[in-house]
């Protein structure tokens, strides 16, 4: 039996993520990094500054080649302009080397025809590199 627990396929990007804390305690600090890889739960981002498990964020993730996967009208192109809008929970913290932070978030709300663009980009990437 396998010790996978991912209930999504995850590939690698190099693309960009902005994010900032959910919270009504304090003032939230924005923040621009980039992420490892993402799946339809899910994805790994480094972030300048330590967070503690189970914060809150909102993810602006630019993926790019979703576009054509969305449902809209006009160019592909512009869609894959369109960040997909998250909220996320902090559910893995890696302190690394360079003294940035390896955070895995969990998606906890993430727009359903979003979700199914990017669950269709994955898995045509995937399939694509596995060719």
């Amino acid at each position: 039996m396998s010790s996978e627990r991912r209930n999504y396929r995850r590939i690698p990007m190099g693309a960009t993520v902005g994010f900032q804390e959910l919270s009504f305690a304090r003032e939230p600090e924005p923040s621009t990094s980039s992420y490892g890889d993402i799946s339809g739960g899910g994805l790994l981002l480094n972030s300048p500054r330590e967070l503690p498990l189970e914060t809150l964020l909102k993810l602006e993730i630019r993926v790019p080649g979703w576009g054509r996967h969305q449902n809209h009208f006009g160019p592909a192109a512009d869609a894959d302009l369109r960040p997909l809008v998250a909220v996320g929970k902090v559910v893995r913290v890696e302190h690394l080397e360079s003294g940035e932070y390896e955070l895995g978030v969990k998606f906890l709300n993430v727009y359903p025809d979003d979700q199914a663009a990017l669950l269709k980009f994955i898995e045509a990437a995937a399939t694509a590199e596995e060719k």
